[in-house]
């Protein structure tokens, strides 16, 4: 009588035949591809509206054009006080949006695609790294789709960050450093170390985010090399493989630096002034060491998770934790923490933990596999959570976003952006003020415009929270920007008295008001619901609908109204 497989002893006949199949692993490579195209494929049908266009495809995009650009006299990141725009030395990722925008056309789609694109390849990546750590197959196939569908990690990319190709960079560099230990030949493992190198300083140069991924190379860069030569010394194996590391990460820095030469000292200050804002430079030295006790730090991270729909990889890792207690890795995540808990806590920064998430879970089924004696009742349960975690991210990212895109299909169609835009200003070299109302950064670039918004300057309360405040500071700076605008456009009900005082010294008279589509429902209760919808689904989906916008122009007209159908 045949027995049946119950579900761990299939998954541990599958990791353990792997080893020798090589056609087996050409099939589940295949399977990946598979699925990577089917998962693009699905994201493809609602990346144009969800989420709704966001201030960091637009800041970020913005950067690229000034990286090709450095002497632009517009931009969306504007500093008013020196009346010049924000240049970064971390130019390679916001260049790939740039060229991605130019080649995808004027709708701004080309820096999502590209985004998901670096999502893709991330998880790629991660599959094969944890592979060479030795994770059985089948789990390092679902920790790698859990991860590239993640919540957070897809909200990302759906925002045009550049944070997936960072990651991307960053797990290579891991990959090749933890592949010398499998390796032979002096040569070839020179060239790996070197190269890792060249990656872990090019992810610098795409967001600097990726110094929170750093401590992850560090880990793989000391255990790399263990099974080499045991007739070499030590100190000279350490030496050997600093120097080439550092070698191909210096080397890489330097030629990636060349292009923007020129600015590098106008690049290195506007980056201070970035960075101190994104570290919460109010902080004092005391407070940023104990932050790692501060229980509303904690909460704060919690939150972070919870209401980006990303609560279950952390709880896996904890178990990882438990069962495998990994010391390198556990320092390395407690060391990116620590960063993180001195910096800045917020949900952009807290995707930086996720790959670690994916090391530390991945750490449960190889303590199973290296295991003598075999616990089922931690293996049905391991399993039984892997896959929990994998149908997460999966029916989070394709099946709910998808649902919720399709239902807001009309609503946050970015046409009707571009068709209040021609109606109300029309193409031409305009100048026009955009009151960080980013929605029209790329319909305002594909009707010929110069666009100016002022670099947020932000604060922060008792909580590290961002607090927006002084937006239009210095004054005078502000009245002689607007008197250089043709048009200014500001979302209904963010023009006060003292601003609108401003506008009319500057020339500006209002215009009209410029409305996205239909109005929704007028009963309270149908937008009280869709209001509380909208707050809990926010990071799923975004704003619902576009506008209302108020117009001011130069020109004295008469008020008004457009409406997009």
């Amino acid at each position: 009588m045949r027995t049946k497989q119950k579900p761990y002893q299939f998954a541990g006949k599958l990791a353990s035949s792997t080893a020798t199949d090589g056609r087996f692993i050409k099939v589940i490579w295949l399977l990946w591809v598979l699925i990577l195209t089917v998962a693009l494929v699905i994201q493809l049908i609602t990346l144009d509206v969800l989420p709704h266009l966001q201030q960091d495809e637009a800041q970020i995009t913005d950067y690229g054009r000034l990286a090709l650009n450095p002497t632009s006299d517009w931009s969306v990141t504007w500093r008013l006080g020196e009346g010049k725009p924000l240049l970064l030395w971390s130019y390679l990722g916001p260049l790939i949006a740039e060229i991605s925008y130019q080649i995808g056309g004027t709708n701004g789609l080309g820096p999502r695609l590209a985004s998901l694109i670096g999502g893709m390849i991330a998880a790629t990546i991660a599959f094969g790294w944890l592979l060479a750590r030795r994770v059985p197959i089948y789990v390092a196939f679902c920790l790698s789709l859990a991860f590239m569908l993640d919540p957070l990690f897809v909200l990302s990319q759906r925002m045009a960050r550049v944070d997936s190709w960072v990651v991307a960079l960053c797990l290579a560099s891991c990959w090749l450093l933890r592949v010398t230990l499998a390796k032979d030949g002096d040569s070839l493992n020179k060239w790996r170390f070197i190269a890792a190198g060249g990656l872990a300083a090019a992810a610098a140069l795409v967001w600097p985010s990726a110094v929170f991924l750093y401590p992850l190379i560090v880990l793989e860069f000391f255990q790399s090399g263990e099974a080499e030569n045991a007739e070499v010394g030590k100190v000279k194996l350490f030496a050997s493989k600093a120097l080439y590391f550092g070698f191909g990460g210096v080397a890489m820095f330097i030629l990636l630096l060349l292009p923007v030469w020129q600015n590098l000292v106008i690049i290195f200050s506007d980056m201070s002034t970035m960075v101190s804002q994104n570290i919460d430079s109010s902080k004092t030295l005391s407070e940023r060491l104990f932050s790692l006790f501060d229980p509303q730090v904690w909460l704060k991270l919690i939150k972070a998770l919870v209401k980006t729909f990303t609560p279950l990889f952390p709880l896996l890792a904890i178990a990882g934790i438990i069962v495998h207690r990994e010391k390198g890795l556990i320092l390395a995540s407690f060391i990116t923490l620590t960063m993180i808990f001195a910096s800045l806590v917020y949900e952009f920064r807290v995707l930086y933990l996720i790959p670690y998430f994916v090391a530390l879970s991945s750490g449960i089924f190889v303590y199973l596999k290296e295991s003598v004696k075999s616990n089922r009742w931690l293996k049905k349960v391991s399993i039984l959570a892997l896959g929990v975690v994998t149908l997460w991210s999966v029916g989070t990212s394709l099946l709910v976003r998808t649902v919720l895109g399709l239902e807001g299909k009309t609503e946050r169609d970015r046409n009707k952006i571009y068709h209040v835009a021609a109606s109300s200003i029309g193409p031409g070299n305009y100048k026009v003020f955009l009151g960080f109302t980013y929605e029209f950064y790329f319909v305002g670039r594909s009707l010929g415009w110069q666009l100016y918004t002022p670099y947020i300057q932000f604060s922060y309360d008792s909580e590290g929270n961002w607090i927006r405040e002084n937006d239009y500071q210095p004054k005078d700076k502000f009245h002689k920007l607007l008197s250089q605008m043709d048009f200014a456009v500001f979302a209904e009900g963010s023009v006060d008295e003292e601003l609108s005082k401003d506008l009319a010294v500057s020339g500006l008279k209002y215009s009209g008001s410029l409305r996205v589509g239909e109005e929704q429902g007028s009963t309270e209760s149908p937008q009280l619901r869709e209001r509380n919808k909208e707050v809990f689904l926010w990071f799923l989906q975004g704003r619902m609908s576009y506008g209302p916008y108020v117009l001011y122009a130069r020109e004295k007209s008469d008020k008004i109204s457009l409406n997009s159908e």
